[in-house]
């Protein structure tokens, strides 16, 4: 066995203490730590499933947390927990990448947002298909908690608070671009691009069109206030 491949398991067994479940069948854990970047074997399938499991699971909460709630609000608070930035917080807090299986040739693979909420999606994926809803919950409903907890208000709209934004300043509406849709038809990478009359774009990419919007939204919204928004 090589220094890397007990690197590697070291870093696994650690991932899975972190998790508190032991795999009954740990193929399905390898599986969810197989970048999309490696041929053959990758975790895009259970990315797929994994964030359908983490939807059914934080909706349930958000039902129980705010039973007065309408279904706009709940709509809010949910897209706010499960974008690409909750999930990749998520998975830095249980370093989930330390032994993720990549392209050797794109070690800055393991930087990317997007990477990173994949990674985590496909991990509660393994979880849901090892245990069941009950241990996918579990560690959903441990690792959300302090997200969840620290919602105090309706999240806002980055759409609407962009072009509130814009407006307000002189800087015109913001435009919204399709620029690429790449990967498998059962979890597409959509690319859009959302731009000004003078120049300051931003793209982000979600497994929608509708995600990817206000992912970008969101992405341009925070450069404009804190002053960095002036790139092309």
């Amino acid at each position: 066995m090589t220094s890397g491949n007990v690197g590697h398991n070291q870093a696994k067994d650690a991932l899975i203490k972190r998790l508190a479940h032991n795999f009954h069948n740990p193929t399905l854990l390898d599986e969810a730590l197989h970048h999309s970047s490696m041929v053959g074997r990758n975790n895009e399938r259970l990315e797929f499933l994994g964030d359908r499991v983490l939807g059914l699971v934080i909706s349930e909460a958000l039902m129980n947390k705010y039973p007065q709630a309408d279904e706009g609000e709940l709509a809010k608070r949910l897209s706010a927990l499960v974008s690409r930035h909750s999930c990749s917080e998520i998975a830095e807090q249980f370093n989930m990448a330390a032994p993720l299986i990549h392209d050797q040739q794109n070690d800055n693979i393991m930087l990317s947002d997007n990477v990173m909420a994949n990674l985590c999606e496909a991990i509660i994926a393994a979880l849901y298909l090892d245990g069941g809803l009950e241990v996918a919950s579990k560690f959903i409903l441990k690792a959300w908690a302090p997200i969840l907890d620290a919602m105090k208000d309706v999240p806002a709209n980055p759409k609407s608070d962009l072009q509130e934004y814009t407006s307000r300043e002189g800087l015109g509406l913001p435009s919204y671009k399709l620029i690429d849709t790449t990967g498998p038809d059962h979890a597409p990478v959509i690319t859009v691009e959302v731009s000004l009359d003078n120049g300051t774009r931003v793209s982000a990419n979600a497994g929608s069109k509708k995600k990817a919007e206000i992912e970008a939204a969101q992405s341009l919204l925070e450069k404009l206030i804190t002053g960095t928004g002036e790139i092309s």
